[in-house]
């Protein structure tokens, strides 16, 4: 019994270990798929074309890969924080 009562523990930690892990991968992730977005719009402004395009491809790439996991719904809004940071609108 108590070899049961182990096993479903240590398979617990497990499985609340690896949701953290990928949890914090999503975030890494976002984050740095908006800092590429937004290095793209940089370097569009400054007429960097060549480094614009790798940039946004880069990001493109990250964004896909977790809309065929079939993730979008919960990496885009933590996207969209990461690349909207430190911007606001002038009124």
């Amino acid at each position: 019994m108590k070899f049961v009562y182990n096993f479903y523990a240590s398979l617990s930690i497990a499985v609340i270990f690896i949701f953290l892990v990928s949890c914090n991968s999503m975030d890494s992730d976002a984050k740095k798929a908006a800092q590429l977005t937004n290095q793209s719009i940089e370097e569009m402004a400054t007429l960097k074309l060549d480094k614009a395009q790798i940039s946004y491809k880069k990001a493109q790439d990250i964004i896909r890969k977790y809309e065929e996991k079939g993730k979008a719904d919960e990496f885009m809004p933590l996207y969209r924080k990461y690349r909207d940071e430190g911007k606001y609108i002038h009124q």
